[in-house]
């Protein structure tokens, strides 16, 4: 499995935390203290006052976002960091349920981290929610751009991972944005498009996948991706 592949795991420290980590305060609501603190860089009191109010109210959502954002910037801030979260936070995201997607989409929208950003992809993935669907669906529009942070995390790399989400919903209204990405000569990311095609099960995909065909390295690499186009081209005649 490659880097980009679903690989997540975390110690069970701040794991409440975690669970909820990207979220920021929704759209037009007022930042709390603790919210105000960590955008104004001051990290060390942010804690300090999430963990007060975490202590007091065990939920309370705007410092449980602040205690995981600050456990993600104490890391490598890698794509390998974030992914390595994800299997101990899942069941705990599902434990508090679609009531994340608001703060889980703005995160994925605004925050200045990309790691927090493709966290909170990961998420909404766990949901089969329309509100999270559209969210993720975002990411592909040409007018959507990275968090201002420096990161390893590339804009096709983050939108690769959205069409996978995306096609495994079978939502076709992201169709032209997942073709789009079949025009990158990363093969990783053709790979996923190929997979991500086959699983959106539209006919119009048909012809790109074909395309993607023609100009494979001969390579292992190459052959594994001519065999995903080809399983694709399958599925999508089959019509599952």
């Amino acid at each position: 499995m490659s880097r980009n592949q679903h690989v997540r795991s975390f110690c069970l420290v701040g794991l409440l935390a975690l669970i909820s980590g990207c979220m920021s305060a929704p759209q037009k609501a007022k930042l709390t203290e603790v919210e105000e603190l960590y955008q104004q860089g001051q990290y060390q009191n942010a804690m300090s006052v999430a963990r007060y109010n975490i202590n007091n109210h065990e939920n309370e959502p705007a410092s449980i976002v602040v205690v995981w954002k600050v456990q993600v910037l104490q890391g490598t801030q890698s794509v390998e960091y974030v992914q390595a979260l994800y299997n101990e936070a899942q069941s705990r995201v599902k434990e508090f349920g679609p009531t994340l997607v608001p703060f889980l989409c703005r995160g994925l929208q605004e925050d200045p981290y990309n790691t927090v950003r493709l966290f909170c992809m990961y998420a909404m993935s766990e949901f089969d929610d329309t509100t999270a669907t559209r969210c993720v669906s975002q990411v592909l529009d040409p007018a959507y751009t990275l968090g201002a942070k420096p990161s390893d995390i590339t804009l096709e790399f983050l939108q690769s991972e959205a069409a996978m989400v995306l096609g495994a919903r079978k939502y076709t209204a992201a169709f032209d944005g997942i073709a789009k990405l079949a025009e990158s000569k990363n093969l990783d990311t053709q790979n996923k498009v190929a997979q991500a095609l086959g699983m959106l099960g539209d006919q119009r995909a048909l012809p790109v996948l074909e395309n993607l065909k023609k100009n494979i390295p001969p390579t292992r690499e190459g052959k594994f991706l001519e065999e995903m186009a080809d399983s694709s081209i399958a599925r999508i005649q089959r019509g599952q």
